[in-house]
Protein backbone atom coordinates (compact mmCIF):
# COMPACT_ATOMS: atom_id res chain seq x y z
CA UNK A 1 0.00 0.00 0.00
CA UNK A 2 1.31 3.15 -0.84
CA UNK A 3 1.62 6.13 1.63
CA UNK A 4 -0.91 9.05 1.01
CA UNK A 5 0.83 12.22 0.02
CA UNK A 6 -0.81 15.03 1.94
CA UNK A 7 -3.19 17.59 0.12
CA UNK A 8 -2.56 21.15 0.34
CA UNK A 9 -5.63 22.84 1.64
CA UNK A 10 -7.97 25.15 -0.77
CA UNK A 11 -8.68 27.36 1.94
CA UNK A 12 -7.04 27.72 5.49
CA UNK A 13 -8.34 30.05 8.49
CA UNK A 14 -6.80 33.20 9.54
CA UNK A 15 -5.37 31.69 12.21
CA UNK A 16 -3.70 28.92 9.99
CA UNK A 17 -2.42 31.78 7.49
CA UNK A 18 -1.06 33.60 10.26
CA UNK A 19 1.15 30.27 11.35
CA UNK A 20 2.25 29.78 7.92
CA UNK A 21 3.33 33.29 7.53
CA UNK A 22 5.42 33.26 10.96
CA UNK A 23 2.40 36.67 11.78
CA UNK A 24 0.29 37.41 14.00
CA UNK A 25 -3.85 36.97 13.22
CA UNK A 26 -4.08 40.51 13.86
CA UNK A 27 -1.47 41.24 11.04
CA UNK A 28 -3.57 39.00 8.99
CA UNK A 29 -6.11 41.10 9.55
CA UNK A 30 -4.53 44.26 7.98
CA UNK A 31 -3.47 42.86 5.38
CA UNK A 32 -7.02 42.13 4.22
CA UNK A 33 -8.00 45.27 5.13
CA UNK A 34 -5.55 46.89 3.07
CA UNK A 35 -6.97 44.47 0.64
CA UNK A 36 -2.74 43.03 0.45
CA UNK A 37 -4.33 39.73 0.96
CA UNK A 38 -7.52 37.82 -0.56
CA UNK A 39 -10.16 36.10 1.48
CA UNK A 40 -13.28 34.48 0.93
CA UNK A 41 -16.41 34.50 3.57
CA UNK A 42 -18.26 31.38 4.05
CA UNK A 43 -20.66 31.83 6.29
CA UNK A 44 -18.97 33.36 9.62
CA UNK A 45 -15.85 32.36 8.61
CA UNK A 46 -13.19 34.00 6.77
CA UNK A 47 -10.42 31.91 5.27
CA UNK A 48 -7.83 32.64 3.23
CA UNK A 49 -7.21 30.64 -0.35
CA UNK A 50 -3.42 28.80 0.31
CA UNK A 51 -2.54 29.92 -3.45
CA UNK A 52 -3.40 33.51 -2.34
CA UNK A 53 -0.76 33.05 0.76
CA UNK A 54 1.88 31.58 -1.80
CA UNK A 55 1.62 34.53 -3.65
CA UNK A 56 1.51 37.22 -0.85
CA UNK A 57 4.78 35.84 1.00
CA UNK A 58 6.27 36.11 -2.76
CA UNK A 59 5.94 40.02 -3.15
CA UNK A 60 7.67 43.04 -2.30
CA UNK A 61 6.30 44.77 0.77
CA UNK A 62 6.68 48.01 1.97
CA UNK A 63 6.07 48.47 5.71
CA UNK A 64 4.02 51.62 6.49
CA UNK A 65 5.55 54.41 8.18
CA UNK A 66 4.73 54.32 11.96
CA UNK A 67 4.65 58.62 11.75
Amino acid sequence: MEPQATQTPLLVSKKEAAALLGVCVRSIDNFIIRKELVCRRIGRRTLIPFAALQQFAKRDHVMPSAS
